[in-house]
This record gives structure tokens, C-alpha cells and sequence, in this order.
């Protein structure tokens, strides 16, 4: 087994990580030429020199480092004059910095990079958004080595397809988006762009809080989602995959070190939401409480009140049947519905708890509807991501 871990760039997390089966860190800078998958205001600060120093902190514990340049959409600056040879020079002060290897998402930056750089190991972004083994192949054929799977990761025909086809396959493991999410494209366009340098940057994503109403509306929906329990690996093992990717690069040391250890134990005998992102419950729930004490409180009210209801939520990973991962990659969810199936639901009922109750007494709220009159609310009135130590780099002629 290898990790993939990803870096908040504190050095801590390198010595807290050395007796676990972490290969490789990822993580970039907050804002790039091609954006990098997160919103800015959410990630470290950083610049070349502590990117350099970190890179050799991870080097000294021979450990390699990706660098994340993985966004699904460059707002058609690619077009421009001189866009790919600047693009191609992002690349080669990171190669200088010590990146060992490149997550990328658009062909075309493949293509390039592959021009100058025939030997750089690509991993395929979850941004990419494979699907079958055919699209796959394209990319392959185009020099990346490695597919990392996200919103795929529990089909398991896929999977088996893939690694028949010669790809190294990567499962994002603690991710807990909504499966076969409607708000995906537009949440991984918004989070391209917004990382892109001079971009506008919203307060926050809408697209992760329409995502996360659907589990205050059906908390039940969260077991059907795409995380992985620590105890669940080996039916990954068994289809060919190797290779586990640990999502998080807005998080502290501390928690990153915690998630990695319960993986590498493959057992984590407590809430499962401590080891998951829960980003859609999360984010939304500290946006939505800072923007009520402003201006719009009586419009955002009413979704703040709704999210707060999760706050105290408990996926209790001892509860779960053997074989819980078995189960549901002998059923074809992709040709299916969770309403059909139930069964997911049916173990949610026995390991979730909202506030120390179970799910059964949970009262979802009644009178919310779309959340359409918050899109103005939630753009920054600077129109500008925060802080940006090296936009002046990347914008030089």
C-alpha cells in the first residue's frame, strides 16, 4: 500500500507522516497560470522559497511531491499568444523547485509538458472526471501514468478495466461527495477559475452548498456517497489498485497525520467523520455563520439554522456490517438508484447520529427552499481572492 498525502506545507507533517507508507505529498500554490483545483483563500500562503524548503524536507525523508496543476478549465486564456510557454515555464520553476511529478486535467497541458518533458511522471486529476476505460486510453496514450478516481471510485468494473488497460490506479479515499453529484462540474469550474491569477473569488462555492442541502435534506444520502473506510482498502487491493489518495490540503498537521495513520491501520474505531472531508457540511456551515452576523442575516438565516442542525453528526465506523463495501461493488449503482436499492440507507439508519440521536428522529427542515438568492451574497465585494504572493510572478511578461 502507498499513500498519497496531501500538504499543507508545514513541515511538522513530514516527521508526523515517517513511520507511515506515505509515497508522495501533493499540493501547489494558491494561485497558478492554470489555476490549481481549490479556491485560494483556503490554502497556504506560500511562495517559492517555502515551497523549496518544504520540497526538501520531503526529498531529506524520500518522499516524492506532485505538484497540483489540475484545474478543468483556463477560460479560454489558452488561446491567447504565448499562454503555453508561460505555462510551460510554471513548469519548469517548479521541476527547479524539485517537483518530481505533475497532476494535470487538460490534454492539451499534457501534450505540452510531454513535448519538453518526455520522462516527468502525470497523474490524471480527479478533475478530468474519468469515467470508462476508454477515456482513459486517450490519456494514457498521451503519457500520464496514473488515473486517480473520485466520483468512480465504487465501480469496481471500472477499476478492474483499468488496471487491465496498464494504468496505475489512484482512489481518493476520504472525499465525501454526493454520488453521481449534478453539482460537480460546476463546483470544479468555479474552483479552476477562482485560482487563476487577477480571477474574481467567491465567498464561498455555491455549488458545494447546494451539494451539502442535499444531505441536510436526506442525511442518509451520506453513506451512499464516494469515501472509503480504512477498512474497506482491501477490496481495493483485490482488483488491482494499490495506491490510496488522502484528500486535504486546507487542513491542519494534525489532522492529516490522524487521517493517514487510520489508513495505514486500515481500522478507525470511531466517528467516521473525523477522517472524512465533509467539506459540504463544513464549509458551508462556517460561511453561512459569518454572513448571517452581516447585512444578508435574514436571507442566509435560514440555511445557517439548517446546517447547524448537522453539526453534532456521528458515523460511528464500529456499527458497519462486514462486508459493507463488498455489498455495494456486486451492485451496478451506476445503472440503479438509491431509492431502488436502499441499501445504503438501510446502514445509515444504524450508524448515524445527529446530536446523539438516531436518524430516524432527525426532522429535516421543512420551509428551505433552492438557495438561488444567496449567489449575489456570497461574492466578495473586493472581487478578488485573498492574498496572492505570487500572481506578480506568473503575470510577467
Amino acid at each position: 500500500m502507498e499513500l498519497v498525502l496531501a500538504s499543507n506545507f508545514d513541515d511538522r507533517l513530514v516527521a508526523a507522516t515517517a513511520d507511515l507508507p506515505v509515497a508522495t505529498f501533493f499540493g501547489g500554490y494558491p494561485v497558478q497560470l492554470t489555476g490549481g483545483g481549490r479556491p485560494p483563500r483556503i490554502l497556504p500562503q506560500i511562495g517559492p522559497e517555502r515551497f523549496r524548503a518544504h520540497l526538501e524536507t520531503v526529498h531529506r525523508a524520500r518522499r516524492t511531491f506532485y505538484a497540483t496543476l489540475n484545474s478543468n478549465d483556463l477560460g479560454l486564456r489558452e488561446y491567447g499568444t504565448g499562454y503555453i510557454d508561460r505555462f510551460l515555464r510554471e513548469v519548469r520553476d517548479l521541476i527547479d523547485l524539485g517537483v518530481d511529478g505533475l497532476v494535470l486535467a487538460i490534454p492539451v497541458l499534457i501534450e505540452a509538458v510531454r513535448r519538453d518533458w518526455p520522462d516527468i511522471p502525470i497523474s490524471v486529476s480527479t478533475f478530468a472526471r474519468i469515467r470508462t476505460v476508454t477515456q482513459a486510453e486517450y490519456f494514457l496514450a498521451l503519457g500520464a501514468r496514473t488515473i486517480i478516481l473520485e466520483e468512480a471510485n465504487r465501480d469496481f468494473r471500472l477499476i478492474r478495466g483499468l488496471v487491465r488497460a496498464g494504468a496505475e490506479v489512484e482512489i481518493l479515499v476520504n472525499q465525501s461527495c454526493l454520488p453521481s453529484c449534478p453539482f460537480r462540474g460546476h463546483h470544479l469550474n468555479t474552483s479552476s477559475l477562482a485560482s487563476q491569477p487577477g480571477a474574481s473569488c467567491p465567498l464561498f462555492e455555491y455549488p458545494i452548498l447546494e451539494c451539502g442541502l442535499e444531505y441536510v435534506r436526506d442525511p442518509a444520502k451520506l453513506l451512499s456517497g464516494i469515501f472509503v473506510r480504512p477498512e474497506d482498502l482491501e477490496v481495493y487491493e483485490e482488483a488491482g489498485v494499490s495506491r490510496f489518495k488522502i484528500s486535504g490540503r486546507n487542513q491542519p498537521t494534525d489532522w492529516l497525520a490522524r487521517v493517514a495513520r487510520a489508513y495505514t491501520a486500515r481500522s478507525y474505531p470511531g466517528n467516521l467523520a473525523d477522517i472524512l472531508s465533509l467539506v459540504q457540511l463544513r464549509g458551508p456551515r462556517a460561511a453561512l455563520r459569518k454572513l448571517a452576523e452581516g447585512a444578508e442575516r435574514e436571507a442566509v438565516r435560514p440555511f445557517a439554522e439548517a446546517f447547524s442542525a448537522l453539526e453534532r453528526l456521528e458515523i460511528d465506523n464500529t456499527a458497519f456490517p462486514d462486508g459493507f463495501l463488498r455489498h455495494i461493488a456486486a451492485m451496478d449503482c451506476e445503472h440503479t438508484t438509491c431509492k431502488a436499492c436502499g441499501y445504503c440507507r438501510r446502514i445509515a439508519e444504524e450508524v448515524v447520529r445527529i446530536d446523539g440521536r438516531p436518524l430516524s428522529e432527525y426532522r429535516a427542515p421543512v420551509d428551505i427552499g433552492p438557495p438561488l438568492e444567496l449567489l449575489p451574497v456570497l461574492r466578495d465585494p473586493n472581487d478578488r481572492c485573498a492574498g496572492d504572493p505570487v500572481e506578480e510572478r506568473l503575470l510577467r511578461p
